[in-house]
């Protein structure tokens, strides 16, 4: 009896060593994923960009804002507290006045190595050493973005007992007139979307049709409104803009897009290659977006040509009614926060040659905070870029702004979302049209 006691005594004190090691080893691994978060996401300083004057600022706080591209949820921090480090957090976005988010879903993302011309598939994944510092599933694609998915219904739920803004999950027609009516009344609620970065576990050879339209099922049941086919490689849905081959949609690519377009999820073109994008257009009736992107004219470095739009690029998006998202990182627009806008310029430019009756439509604000890139603007000051808006030689005209900073949007998910179409998407967001009229020159 004295023996087994004994043994039982051993085998807790090991078991709790074990724990304890454990624990230990997991909170390191958190460490890790906190300081490998505070060094792809730092901040960029332009030393030229302008100090918004007060009729900046209430022009901005006048606006109904959207942005179309944050990777946030691929990160350990808590949505609804203001943190530190990283650039966006719901705190931070009520400091920048958004009123509607996309929060886009990043499940594999590698290396793009010095010697390489292109990135590959095969090439070391940084996803897979962050998911497992993180705790988060590991070894399936389709579970990092379900997993992603319930961090944003999670967060939407907790905040409504929180002190801070609320977080509402916009799934249809009705969700979104509800948050421009709500916006509009002035109360604290911001709006989040689901957003997928690249459906890389969907199709392939082992794949049917059915099985394709099953996949994208199940990520409208679960929420998402927004869907690219690619991110920055090649997969079994299209050729990528930094891929090794750029090839147009698979036949499993326009099985995936043709049911998005059907159950009411947003195409996005981010990333895509030139066919892909090309394909995309001339299959689909309803409009689409490239959520966050630089354009490859007077692409400066250390702006990437590959990564952005050419101007045959940008036609195609205008005439198949869709809206570009600005990005505010070097890579993007190159090294001076004021290109930000000269690059919408440069898209209402080409959509004006294609004859479009509205060319500031067609362009929107598409950030790419928590990209593992280096933005320009902070979410709290993104005022600056109404100022330089305002400012620039030639500065927009208060209406354009407005479009661009969020009326596009607003007409976008009107149209697609559930519920949704071009007439009632433009008697929503004229709505936008009533809100405080930007200040006289008086007030500056």
């Amino acid at each position: 009896m004295k023996l087994r006691i004994g043994f039982i005594i051993v085998l807790a004190l090991l078991g709790a060593i074990g724990y304890v090691a454990y624990t230990q080893y997991a909170a390191g691994l958190y460490y890790l994923a906190g300081q490998y978060d505070r060094m792809m996401n730092p901040y960029g300083v332009d030393p030229d960009a302008p100090e918004p004057t007060a009729g900046d600022r209430l022009f901005h706080r006048s606006m109904f804002i959207a942005d179309l591209h944050i990777d946030t949820l691929k990160w350990e921090r808590d949505p609804l507290q203001r943190s530190m480090f990283g650039h966006a957090d719901l705190p931070r976005l009520n400091d920048g006045n958004i009123a509607l988010q996309v929060f886009t879903i990043v499940t594999k993302s590698p290396l793009s190595l010095p010697w390489s011309r292109c990135v590959s598939g095969r090439m070391p994944d940084t996803n897979t050493p962050l998911n497992f510092m993180q705790g988060r599933p590991v070894f399936s694609l389709k579970d990092r973005a379900l997993y992603q998915i319930e961090r944003l219904k999670d967060a939407v739920e907790r905040s409504r007992d929180s002190d801070g803004p609320e977080l509402r999950l916009i799934e249809n027609m009705e969700d979104l007139e509800r948050l421009v009516d709500d916006r509009l009344a002035g109360k604290s609620v911001i709006g989040g979307i689901l957003g997928i970065e690249g459906g890389h576990w969907i199709g392939g050879d082992e794949a049917t049709n059915e099985d394709v339209r099953r996949e994208m099922q199940e990520l409208f049941d679960a929420g998402v409104r927004m869907f690219a086919p690619t991110h920055r490689f090649d997969n079994a849905l299209s050729g990528s803009n930094e891929g090794c081959t750029r090839y147009g949609l698979t036949d499993h690519g326009r099985v995936a897009l043709t049911e998005a377009e059907r159950l009411g999820i947003l195409v996005d073109l981010a990333h895509i290659s030139s066919d892909g994008l090309r394909d995309s257009v001339e299959l689909l009736s309803s409009p689409v977006t490239v959520s966050h992107t630089g354009i490859r004219a007077e692409c400066e470095a250390p702006c990437r040509p590959d990564r952005n739009l050419s101007d045959e690029d940008i036609a195609l998006i205008v005439q198949n009614g869709g809206v570009i998202g600005v990005g505010y990182w070097p890579q993007a627009i190159g090294p001076s926060v004021w290109r930000i806008a000269d690059v919408m310029e440069h898209i209402m430019l080409i959509a004006e040659q294609e004859g479009a009756e509205h060319p500031s439509h067609h362009a929107a604000l598409g950030s790419d905070y928590d990209g593992s890139v280096t933005p320009m603007i902070e979410v709290g000051h993104l005022d600056v870029l109404t100022a330089i808006t305002r400012r620039r030689d030639n500065a927009f005209h208060p209406d354009v702004t407005r479009d661009i900073f969020g009326r596009n949007v607003c007409r976008l998910f009107g149209t697609v979302l559930p519920g949704g179409d071009v007439d009632a998407a433009s008697e929503l967001c004229a709505r936008l049209e009533h809100a405080t009229p930007p200040p006289t020159e008086a007030a500056q």
